[in-house]
């Protein structure tokens, strides 16, 4: 995808313009509620029915309101329009929370308001989708961009970065990253430019890995090279976590029946590890039903993205699809022992009002950006 001056992310055929928008969305709309219903459950199984997830539940209530609001009445080009407002408010609420958040497991995240808390920077995922969509909307080039093309918005994702990352929370800062990279792929970069990043990427780790990351941040990547390097500590999660899934076979252990997760071996099962819990209990085949639950909605999000009629909504819907597919991709392969453990929650099954809500609402944004295709 390339995004040119004629205002569309993909060219148009006259075969796209006749797809039937309700069969997308329909199709759409199940595999989410599909989601959150196997979601729901686990998270039953993985609190033992605790508070957690009766707290889920009356938290899916104004995040399956929000999906319906943000797909069935908020006109796309709204967003569009007030997407520097968006981003702006996210950077400010980040700003409360370094200096006035709740801390709460070594980590300030969190904006307390009586018994609500949430989490702005899992909005920034979304903010840093939009806003990366909006300067590409309103900065076409026939050409390739530069670096110095690419400052204002860099200067943007960068600060959301370093604000995240100063909590501390490296995944999500990264997340944030990522998800900008992901869409700037898919417009046309400079070849130099390309080099210089490649060329000082090396560096940049170099740098980041002796000055910016803290001690128990380095174990967690060591011990994905050798697990058993602390394995009473750092290295425990993992571990524990490889065992669960391993242990789920072709058919699972059975709902309820996961000893893991049930005997408490498996730590932060209810957040981080959930997928660990459902792949001990469902084995093989229920997680193959979930890749493929994620795969479909990535894949969706794409090909929506390929018939817009515009380049905000076709780099707004990019950028959900690998939101989406990167939150599910990083936390799988964490909890299978192929990334570092960085405290990614999983979308959908992990307990947590602030992930939930940006993730209804993300799809929620893609089901109003089909809509408007035929509006």
């Amino acid at each position: 995808m390339v995004v040119h001056n004629d205002s569309k992310v993909f060219r148009i055929g006259e075969s796209d313009l006749k797809k039937p928008v309700g069969h997308q969305v329909t199709m759409l709309v199940l595999a989410v509620f599909l989601l959150l219903t196997i979601g729901i459950i686990n998270l039953y199984s993985a609190s033992g029915g605790n508070h957690y997830f009766w707290a889920q539940l009356r938290n899916m209530t104004v995040t399956v309101s929000a999906f319906f609001i943000c797909g069935w009445l908020i006109p796309i080009r709204k967003v569009g329009a007030y997407a520097y407002w968006v981003v702006g408010i996210i950077a400010l609420m980040l700003f409360i929370v370094l200096a006035l958040g709740r801390i709460a497991g070594g980590a300030q995240r969190w904006i307390s308001l009586g018994p609500v808390g949430f989490q702005p920077s899992e909005f920034a995922k979304l903010g840093t989708a939009i806003v990366v969509a909006r300067f590409f909307a309103t900065h076409k080039s026939d050409l390739p961009y530069r670096i110095r093309d690419l400052l204002p918005i860099l200067g943007i994702v960068g600060g959301l970065f370093t604000m995240i990352f100063l909590q501390p929370d490296f995944g999500t800062a990264g997340m944030c990253l990522l998800i900008a990279v992901s869409q700037m792929t898919f417009v046309r970069i400079d070849l130099r430019s390309i080099g210089i990043v490649l060329v000082s990427s090396p560096l940049v780790a170099l740098i980041g890995w002796h000055a910016l990351l803290r001690p128990y941040q380095k174990l967690r990547i060591l011990n994905l090279l050798n697990p058993n390097l602390d394995p009473q500590n750092t290295g425990y999660n993992s571990i524990q976590s490889l065992i669960a899934v391993g242990s789920g076979s072709v058919f699972g252990k059975g709902f309820m029946q996961g000893t893991q997760a049930h005997l408490k071996f498996l730590p932060e099962r209810h957040t981080d590890f959930a997928f660990s819990v459902f792949a001990e209990e469902h084995g093989f085949w229920g997680a193959a039903l979930v890749f493929a639950l994620f795969g479909f909605i990535t894949f969706t999000a794409l090909d929506i993205a390929k018939n817009t009629k515009d380049t905000f909504s076709g780099m707004l819907a990019v950028g959900i699809a690998f939101f989406i597919f990167w939150e599910f991709a990083i936390n799988v392969a964490m909890v299978l022992g192929v990334f570092p453990v960085v405290g990614l929650p999983l979308p959908f099954f992990s307990y947590g009002s602030s992930l939930l809500l940006t993730v209804c609402i993300s799809l929620g944004l893609l089901i109003s950006i089909t809509r408007s295709r035929y509006s």
